[in-house]
């Protein structure tokens, strides 16, 4: 993302200020907060459902700024469409390894790319879990995290027990694989926080990031 001291307001629409200002103030506010939590920390961020997209964006440019390297685990948009997101904002893609869900859930062609870790629509959560944890292998030994977007679109194909399974099975995993220096993080809609399935990652959180009370 372009600093705000080189962008001329005279050219600028507002929605596109506006969607700037956002992306400032959530990677300031990020940006304090996910730095000083221990390496091993479980993180639920809250956010306004208009401003989703600029939160994912945000967490994971906070990330790659203070030298993580990382897994987007998406559910909501296909590999293509944020890998050139990620681009646009001058994010380091080759810092990230994307698990594009949304691709094989809408049974769409799926991308052949370095960095995408296709999932096919009948890939159930064990087998998922055991994919992202082989990815995080490939980052290396420090500093690492996953990013999950969207727990609200994966309920639409797997069953709310299975909803409820997935977090405290990635968690468990990766502890019992030894694999230390990881931050999980979950990104989740402001009008679905009351989802029991959003509630009972809670139990595992280390940290609950209201960004709503930033803009």
């Amino acid at each position: 993302m372009h600093s705000l001291n080189t962008i001329d307001y005279e050219k600028i629409g507002r929605e596109n200020l506006k969607r700037t200002l956002i992306l400032r103030e959530y990677h300031r506010v990020l940006n304090e907060r996910l730095k000083i939590l221990e390496k091993d920390s479980v993180v639920v961020i809250e956010t306004p459902a208009e401003n989703y997209l600029e939160a994912n964006i945000s967490s994971i440019k906070t990330m790659i700024d203070n030298g993580y390297k990382g897994i987007y685990l998406s559910f909501q948009r296909p590999f293509n469409n944020i890998y050139n997101f990620l681009e646009r904002e001058n994010i380091d893609v080759d810092s990230l390894y994307i698990v594009d869900c949304a691709t094989g859930f809408s049974k769409s062609v799926q991308e052949k790319n370095p960095r995408c870790i296709n999932i096919n629509p009948n890939t159930k959560v064990d087998e998922m879990v055991y994919i992202i944890v082989n990815t995080l292998r490939k980052l290396g030994m420090n500093k690492r995290f996953i990013f999950i977007d969207s727990l609200t679109t994966f309920s639409i194909h797997e069953t709310f027990t299975e909803i409820l399974r997935f977090p405290e099975l990635l968690i468990n995993k990766i502890k019992r694989e030894n694999i230390d220096n990881v931050k999980l993080v979950f990104n989740v809609a402001k009008d679905l926080t009351g989802r029991r399935y959003v509630e009972n990652l809670n139990m595992y959180a280390n940290d609950y990031i209201h960004l709503g009370l930033c803009t």
